[in-house]
C-alpha cells in the first residue's frame, strides 16, 4: 500500500510538471534493460546477509510519514513491525520465486479462522491424522471456500489449519515440493522457517485483516501467488 501510494504521487507529479527540473530524478531510465536475475540475486544477497533489517530506520520513517499507524488504528510500534514483516515476506517470496515456479507438487495452507462459520454450520471435514479441515464448499461467500476452489483448480492440495503447530505434522505425512501459506505476516515467517528446514520453496500471502474470526485476504493476490 505504501509503495503504491508513492508511485501514484510520483505519476501525478510528473503529469503536472513536464520539465526535468520538476521530476524526482534529473534523468530518465528503463529498468527493463536490467536482467531480471539482477533483482533476484540482489534479494538473495539481502536475505542471506540479513541486510533488510538495516532498512528498519527507513521503514520507520515511511510509517511515520504516511501515518500507517493512524490509518490502521494501531500503535506506531505495531505498524512498524507489520511493515517490516511485510518487507521481509516480499523478499522471501522473491528469493524462492524461481524454485517455486519449477515445483511440481504444491500445497496451500489456509487458516481455519477465514471460514464463514466457526461452528456446526461449517460442513468442512476434520481429519485428525493431518490435524486439518477439508472444505466441502458449503458457503459460496466463504474465504476458505474461495481459497480452496482457486488452489484446487491449479492442482494444489489444500489444508485448512486450526493452528501453525500442525505444519510439521503435515510435512511428515505429505510429500511436496513447494508450499503457499495464508496467514498474518508473523505466522508466515514461522511457517517459512519450517518449510525452509524441509528444503521446500515457499510463498506467503498475508492476511488483509487478522483476528480470531472473520479474517480476510486479497483474492487477486492469492490468484497471482498460485501461478
Amino acid at each position: 500500500m505504501i509503495w503504491k501510494r508513492i508511485a501514484t504521487n510520483r505519476n501525478s507529479f510528473n503529469t503536472t510538471h513536464r520539465y526535468y527540473e520538476s521530476m524526482p530524478y534529473s534523468f530518465t531510465y528503463d529498468l527493463t534493460k536490467l536482467p531480471r536475475e539482477f533483482f533476484k540475486d540482489l534479494a538473495k544477497l539481502v536475505d542471506k546477509r540479513n541486510l533488510h533489517r538495516k532498512l528498519s530506520g527507513f521503514l520507520e520513517l515511511s510509517v511515520r510519514k504516511f501515518g500507517v499507524d493512524k490509518l490502521l488504528g494501531i500503535q506506531l510500534e505495531d505498524a512498524i513491525s507489520i511493515v517490516e514483516d511485510l518487507v521481509d515476506l516480499q523478499i522471501k517470496n522473491l528469493v524462492h520465486e524461481e524454485d517455486y515456479k519449477k515445483a511440481k507438487v504444491k500445497i496451500l495452507f489456509v487458516p481455519h479462522c477465514c471460514r464463514k462459520y466457526m461452528d456446526w454450520r461449517c460442513k468442512a471435514e476434520f481429519d485428525p491424522d493431518l490435524s486439518s479441515f477439508f472444505c466441502n464448499h458449503c458457503s459460496p461467500d466463504c474465504f476458505a471456500n474461495h481459497a480452496t476452489e482457486l488452489a484446487e483448480a491449479s492442482g494444489y492440495t489444500v489444508f485448512i489449519l486450526p493452528g501453525g503447530s500442525c505444519i510439521k505434522k503435515i510435512f511428515e505425512l505429505i510429500k511436496c515440493d513447494a508450499v503457499s501459506g495464508i496467514a498474518c505476516p508473523e505466522e508466515i515467517k514461522l511457517g517459512i522457517s519450517v518449510a525452509e528446514s524441509q528444503g521446500l520453496a515457499v510463498r506467503g500471502i498475508p492476511l488483509t485483516k487478522n483476528g480470531c474470526a472473520v479474517v480476510t485476504f486479497n483474492l487477486e493476490s492469492l490468484k497471482e501467488a498460485l501461478t
